[in-house]
């Protein structure tokens, strides 16, 4: 039996082909009196669903959190720079410090402080283009819009708004050449057009992995600044200031216990005081430190791995992608040995090993060799900034290994 419609005009919209292939053909419209009411009504909603989420992404609505305020930021010594640094961007956006680098570990407040210099613009002007978004939802929607056809309409969100707000950078690298290249060509006719580029990332430029080498020389045009882990102090400040935004009223003895144990980044320590004061209010007990204590019981019950200098190496030596046994070796390479004092260094740092006892587990040096890898990195941390983040990025691995 014949069929009535021809396969190349089959019901189902090809996503994959452009818009001008993919339409449907006069046969298929809805005024056709062939087509069942059904099928009509059908085909309507499926052109409404895929239309919906494109509509939605490319929309100038700037989507930004409006509690991420500078308000709402607490400084303290391992972000003031950073802050600072991002007050004066929000104050005079393209004008100084463009592109902006924010670089730290996971939780430290860097997309906090992206939305707070966006709300910020946005409050001041709001005739002023914001647009904040993750790297991963870049390349997804980047994703869509090829299949769709839309890619005009892609360049014209992104190339086209007074700050751009990219979060997590460091997901564009890898086996994404085509969302590397267009990222290449927007950052360019933003920053031609002396628009606010600021960029968030997890690593130093120089150490993301798998980036084209002219995204990374873009990305040290303007200022980079990092955010530290805060110390104790400024935990106890972050602890003090979440729990009176909550209407919680939190004891400076409570805090500072919730900072002596969740002290890897701020999510955690929020994580810690969210679950004390859910904890309170479902056992109707007072938030005191005895609290605190029986919440955190079940979380410390596995006590923090301890560092190593055998942690240290593996680290250190995925780090700079060698082998640990390169380490431990003999060989004077360069590309092996600075590595090995950093190595050294750290193991001198953040363990309680003797010299001799690094020195043995390094390949039996002796421990006038580990005294004087420790000297030299010592030295060369104040001159060389390259060594100098090598070592935050390694303290900061170890930090979440521990």
């Amino acid at each position: 039996m014949k069929t009535l419609f021809p396969d190349r005009t089959s019901t189902k919209l090809d996503p994959y082909l452009p818009a001008s292939l993919s339409e449907p053909t006069s046969i298929f419209s809805e005024k056709n009196a062939l087509l069942p009411p059904d099928m009509n009504s059908e085909l309507e909603e499926e052109r409404a669903r895929e239309s919906e989420p494109f509509v939605h992404s490319l929309s100038k609505i700037p989507k930004l959190n409006p509690t991420y305020t500078f308000s709402t930021f607490v400084r303290g010594p391992s972000n003031q720079f950073a802050l600072a640094t991002c007050q004066n961007v929000a104050e005079n956006p393209g004008v100084s410090y463009n592109p902006l680098f924010l670089y730290g570990s996971t939780g430290l407040g860097k997309t906090h402080l992206l939305h707070a210099v966006g709300n910020h613009v946005a409050s001041r002007n709001r005739d002023a283009i914001v647009t904040y978004i993750s790297s991963e939802r870049f390349m997804n929607e980047m994703i869509y819009c090829i299949r769709h056809n839309k890619m005009w309409d892609f360049r014209q969100k992104y190339r086209h708004c007074d700050v751009f707000l990219m979060d997590d950078i460091q997901f564009i690298s890898g086996n994404k050449s085509a969302t590397q290249e267009e990222f290449f060509h927007t950052f360019n006719t933003l920053y031609e057009s002396k628009k606010q580029i600021i960029i968030t990332s997890d690593l130093f430029p120089q150490d993301i992995p798998d980036l084209e080498e002219r995204l990374r020389n873009r990305f040290q045009w303007g200022l980079i600044a990092d955010i530290q882990p805060p110390d104790i102090e400024h935990r106890i400040a972050i602890l003090i200031n979440k729990a009176e935004q909550m209407g919680v009223a939190l004891s400076y003895e409570v805090a500072e216990f919730i900072a002596t144990n969740a002290k890897r980044n701020i999510r955690e320590l929020e994580g810690a005081l969210h679950r004390i004061i859910a904890f309170s209010a479902l056992h109707g007990k007072p938030l005191d430190k005895r609290l605190a204590m029986e919440t955190f019981e079940s979380l410390m019950e596995d006590p923090p791995k301890k560092i190593t200098v055998e942690l240290i190496q593996k680290v250190v030596a995925q780090h700079f992608k060698i082998r640990v046994t390169d380490l431990k070796s003999q060989k004077r390479l360069r590309i092996l040995t600075v590595p090995r004092q950093i190595a050294m260094f750290l193991s001198r740092e953040c363990t309680t090993a003797s010299y001799p006892d690094i020195g043995e587990k390094f390949g039996g040096k002796d421990h006038t060799t580990v005294m004087h890898a420790c000297k030299k990195v010592t030295a060369e941390k104040e001159l060389s900034a390259n060594i100098k983040k090598h070592l935050e990025v390694l303290r900061r691995t170890l930090e979440e290994c521990s």
